[in-house]
Parts: structure tokens; sequence; C-alpha cells
């Protein structure tokens, strides 16, 4: 998958010590934790109402024809039809659906939370593996 950000980077204002200098390559957003974390829940909610969206884009693209004739055939299956712009619609909310959850890794990322969480789980491992 191409990354949509590129060389895009997020840094968390509170984590920066002495106000701190951007990232040497790319362009990016500096902005507070509270801010972070305002826009990582904006875009987890968009991020599930698009998820939503896809299982009615699924049925549009699975529509069997009302009847047998040429003009009910060609409306459902031709160029254009009901499931051409059903596929056609799950490909758009796929790619938003990509694009929503790149940018909420990298704010978590910025957030520590990744990082967090993969320190946790190993943790976690290390004292599932252990008899008290």
């Amino acid at each position: 998958m191409t990354s949509f950000f590129g060389d895009v980077w997020f840094q968390n204002s509170d984590t920066v010590v002495g106000g701190g200098a951007a990232p040497a390559s790319g362009q990016g957003f500096t902005m507070s934790g509270d801010e972070m974390r305002a826009l990582l829940k904006k875009c987890q909610d968009q991020r599930d109402f698009i998820r939503k969206q896809f299982e009615d884009a699924r049925k549009l693209s699975q529509v069997v024809p009302p009847g047998t004739e040429p003009a009910s055939t060609h409306a459902v299956n031709g160029p254009n039809g009901v499931n051409e712009t059903g596929r056609f619609y799950e490909g758009h909310l796929r790619f938003q659906d990509n694009y929503y959850t790149e940018l909420i890794l990298r704010l978590e990322k910025a957030l520590g939370m990744t990082e967090e969480a993969d320190r946790q789980a190993a943790d976690a491992t290390k004292k599932s593996g252990t008899i008290d």
C-alpha cells in the first residue's frame, strides 16, 4: 500500500523539550496532546462510520435483477448499473478506510500510544510465561 502521508510527520508539542525543532525532512504537524487526542477520536469515529457504510455498499454490489428481461438485467448488471456502482463505492470507502487507518496509526505513534501498547503486550507475554 502506498503511504498517504509519505514523509509527513506528526509531533506532540507536549513531549518536545524546549520547543524542539521540527524533524529534518518533509512537512508535518505539531500540536498539543489534547489536540491530537481530539483529532484521533474524530478519525476513529469517522473510520467506524465508513466501515458501516462499507457493509451497505457491499449489498449494493450484489443486487439481483428483479426480472429476467433486458431492462432489469441491464439496470443491475450493465455499465453504470447498480452492481458496478456498488463496487465503485466499495473501492472508494476502502480508500478512505486506509487513509484514516494510517492517520490513526501516526497520531497514536505521536502520542506514544503504539509504543506503550507494544510494551504492555510484551510485558504481558513475559508474565504469562513465568510461573509464580
